[in-house]
């Protein structure tokens, strides 16, 4: 299979749409194929009709045919003797216009210039002389090269109802040669594709030797100004020959000269005829009455709009007044030789048609059509029992299971049915790719499956638990949410490369857990989701009290490794209304596993219901609390160790909620959990700063106001200027703001929390790292960011540890460290005096704990201010 290199090929711009499929009359013409990566539909010329429906369906121009046009013009610069044979199609769009470009043409070389109305003419001769020789039923007049393409390559019956005779072109060109006696090439102006078929046929031998088409003609020629030229036409003394591209021409030609109760069927348009050409051969084979002559063609607008012509004309009244006209006598035949006038009586006008071309022989323009071209069935698909276990194989590839799947028939691939695009490709003409809803369900299939194991993942959870909803299934269902235990452990001991394959043995070991109508599916890191039979909840719960993986071993007995898994579980009661929901509270009866000791299976209660309703209460509350201005701000002050003196303020918001005072930690983690917390950062930094301008005007002395952020701004890299924003807003020196960080901040957005701190120092806003000490990278934030302060955690104060030398070395090395990076140092949890003289003694700064105040009202701030310093 030759693909892409006849006249119609498909050009490097193709996105591989389909349209050029759908518009195609012979879906097999067209071929997907993989070039660098991308679909591309080329074309398979053996098979093609060359009919041009592919280059009008492409929307983006990415089909093109091949002609003869550069090389006709080539040739006639290097002086090669050429005359010329123009299509009446080309005068009829053209007018006065077409006498000026072939004037050009023949200033260019072009010798005599040929009318093919007159082969018109001829050809109607020829047609009524063979039917009355050899009367036939169904008789296919053979002058659209397209069509003769499609009877001569798919039907073997049709073949031997073309009348076996010459186009008007080949009847000009064989008149040209043997009664004029030229001997100089000939060169079509042409509206058809398909012509170059017809003139490369070997059985034409060699009478017509460049088909150049109207619109590559007219490409070559831009910016040409042929305006002054004109040219002198032959055989110009033609009849009705000139209606021959019109719709229904060659109709009125042979009507002129037969019965009127002959039936002539007109069928024009590709779609029309080729559909028609199918009910005729069904109409030969069982017998029926059949039309004295067929006149098709491939264009529905005849050769006016042919399928070399569309780019470049379009139809107008003027044109269909320019063809009423040629249906007048033009003059150029004596009127007591002319056989077209109209009034003439049947008989008469015969006569004189015979009389007009008694000097010809009509063997001299016979044609015969062998059916060597024959390619096989024009559609794709025909049913035979003995292909049916093979598409039946495709449809399974195409996850096409059911009879349904099978008949979505939508089109997109650009055949007609699934059942046609599965026939496609078994025959190797496309791609189960190249059908949406084969990408879309494998794509689907894809997203439900855990690329590491191979096990079902999270979205095939929803998928599976949604369907049990829909179907009211779920209540026979329990679902378990669980951790694999000791993991972090085994990561340590056997490292992360035999942590992964201990984890992928494992995920196939709980797979294998559960029948079809379960589930079993991993839903990130080493977190599991089962959707179980209630009767066999207590075996699964008994299997995954230990599985073993023979990956990993003992060192000393070499034995396998035992994984536990801590297991929650919750039963639904049918009332649950998605997935989700079941998720949300096998996730909140896992927080009871890890709030526990030694508790590795817990089951969803009316506890844990009513701590989660609490919670959802609390966060539906937030919002509507931040309008209403419930939250309230506290400061706890920050104070200097040697003069007592107040130096600076944590600002810590409090939820004064129908009159009573809501703990930070029952709402603060509820609002890090959906992000709510946000809303309350920039809140408690909002009134911080208005509250500093406030105190300003009032001429108070204010100290360095710190207020903590979470984690979640530092999904983006705008939060300093957002800060920056608020204290411009409130035109309060920047001296006065201080932000405070977490760890979890620098684990999570390091690269924007680090760009954060830059950018607050630009603005003049200091920084300070939080709960120093309490995490793994502690040390990697002081080597990674400039903070301005550092906060000891109130753990460095444990009682047992307190006083001990190790401790006091620990402690005093982190704060010789601070010092030299030039931060100061605050300690938190300073509630005694011993322990304030603890930290002074080793060169802390500042103190900061109830031993001086606990968090104060914004009045009671006020006049801390006013009385700054500590007795």
């Amino acid at each position: 299979m030759k693909l892409n290199e006849g006249l119609v090929y498909t050009k490097d711009n193709c996105i591989g749409c389909n349209r050029c499929i759908s518009g195609c009359p012979v879906l097999g013409a067209n071929v997907s194929v993989r070039k660098d990566g991308k679909n591309k539909i080329y074309v398979d010329n053996e098979k093609c009709l060359h009919c041009g429906r592919c280059l009008m369906t492409c929307h983006h121009n990415a089909r093109e045919y091949r002609d003869d046009t550069h090389s006709f013009l080539e040739a006639l610069k290097a002086g090669e003797s050429i005359s010329l044979l123009v299509a009446p199609s080309f005068f009829i769009t053209y007018d006065k216009k077409a006498y000026e470009i072939l004037g050009y043409l023949q200033r260019l070389g072009a010798n005599l210039i040929y009318d093919v109305s007159y082969g018109a003419d001829i050809a109607t001769w020829a047609y009524l002389t063979y039917l009355e020789e050899h009367p036939m039923e169904g008789a296919i007049a053979p002058p659209c090269s397209a069509v003769v393409n499609y009877i001569e390559k798919y039907s073997k019956d049709l073949v031997k109802k073309l009348i076996p005779v010459h186009t008007p072109l080949l009847c000009l060109a064989v008149y040209i040669r043997k009664y004029c006696h030229r001997t100089d090439k000939l060169a079509f102006i042409s509206p058809c594709i398909a012509k170059k078929d017809e003139i490369d046929d070997v059985s034409n031998e060699g009478l017509v030797s460049y088909n150049v088409t109207f619109a590559h003609l007219a490409k070559e020629m831009e910016g040409i100004d042929v305006t002054g030229y004109t040219a002198k036409v032959e055989c110009s003394d033609f009849g009705l020959g000139r209606l021959y591209p019109v719709p229904g021409g060659l109709s009125d030609n042979i009507r002129h000269f037969v019965s009127g109760s002959e039936i002539i069927r007109e069928i024009h348009g590709e779609r029309a005829v080729y559909d028609y050409f199918t009910k005729l051969e069904q109409r030969i084979m069982e017998g029926k009455e059949l039309p004295f002559l067929v006149d098709c063609l491939n264009c529905r607008q005849g050769c006016l709009t042919g399928t070399a012509t569309s780019q470049y004309c379009s139809l107008d009244d003027d044109i269909f007044f320019r063809v009423q006209k040629y249906r007048e006598p033009t003059g150029e035949i004596p009127e007591e030789e002319n056989p077209y006038l109209q009034e003439l009586p049947l008989q008469e006008r015969l006569k004189r048609l015979k009389e007009r071309f008694a000097g010809l022989s009509l063997k001299d323009f016979m044609k015969e059509y062998r059916g060597d071209k024959y390619v096989g069935e024009r559609h794709i698909f025909s049913y035979d029992p003995k292909h049916e276990k093979n598409i039946d194989a495709i449809f399974c590839l195409m996850h096409k299971e059911t009879e349904e799947s099978r008949s979505i028939d939508c089109h997109s691939c650009g055949y007609s049915s699934c059942l046609e695009m599965a026939t496609a490709i078994y025959k190797g003409y496309n791609f189960i790719e190249n059908c949406v809803h084969y990408v879309k369900d494998e794509n689907l299939r894809i997203s439900m499956i855990d690329i590491r194991s191979g096990i079902p993942n999270y979205n095939a959870y929803l998928n599976f638990t949604d369907r049990l909803i829909g179907e009211e299934k779920i209540a026979e269902y329990s679902t378990i949410y669980f951790n694999i235990s000791n993991f972090k452990f085994i990561n340590q001991k056997f490292g992360f490369r035999q942590g992964d394959a201990a984890l992928r043995e494992y995920c196939g070991a709980v797979a294998e857990l559960v029948t079809a109508e379960e589930l079993m599916a991993l839903t990130g890191g080493n977190n599991f989701v089962g959707v179980i039979r209630k009767e066999r909840l207590s075996l699964i719960l008994k299997e995954l009290e230990s599985v073993y993986v023979s990956c990993i071993r003992e060192p000393v007995t070499g034995e396998k490794v035992a994984i536990t898994a801590r297991i929650a579980v919750y039963n639904p009661d049918g009332t649950d209304t998605s997935p989700q929901m079941i998720m949300e509270k096998l996730s909140s009866t896992y927080d009871e596993i890890n709030k526990g000791q030694n508790e590795t299976i817990r089951y969803y209660d009316d506890k844990i219901r009513q701590r989660k309703s609490r919670e959802d209460l609390i966060m539906h509350a937030i919002d509507p609390a931040l309008k209403k201005r419930e939250f309230v701000v506290y400061y706890q002050p920050k104070v200097d160790m040697k003069s007592r003196r107040i130096i600076g303020a944590e600002a810590l918001i409090r939820w004064n909620h129908e009159g009573k005072l809501v703990p930070p930690m029952e709402f603060i983690p509820i609002c890090e959990n959906t992000g709510q917390v946000q809303k309350l950062d920039f809140y408690v930094l909002e009134t911080v700063c208005r509250n500093i301008s406030e105190w300003l005007k009032k001429g108070i002395e204010v100290v360095t106001i710190s207020v903590n952020f979470s984690k979640h701004h530092f999904v983006e890299n705008t939060v300093a200027e957002r800060i920056n924003q608020v204290a411009e807003k409130y035109k309060i020196p920047k001296q006065y703001l201080e932000i405070e960080f977490t760890e979890t901040a620098y684990l999570e957005g390091s690269v924007n929390l680090i760009s954060s701190i830059n950018k607050l120092h630009e603005f003049g806003i200091s920084a300070s790292m939080d709960d120093f000490g309490t995490g793994y990278s502690s040390l990697s934030m002081l080597q990674n960011m400039s903070f301005d302060t550092l906060k000891l955690d109130k753990s460095f104060l444990d009682n047992r540890s307190l006083g001990k030398e190790r401790s006091r070395a620990v402690i005093g090395n982190i704060i010789r460290m601070a010092k030299e990076l030039d931060m100061s140092i605050v300690s938190e949890g300073i509630e005694t005096e011993s322990e304030l003289e603890y930290m002074k003694a080793l060169d802390c700064d500042i103190a900061q704990g109830y031993l001086f105040d606990r968090p104060l009202t914004h009045d009671e701030f006020e006049q801390r201010l006013m009385q700054s310093v500590y007795q």
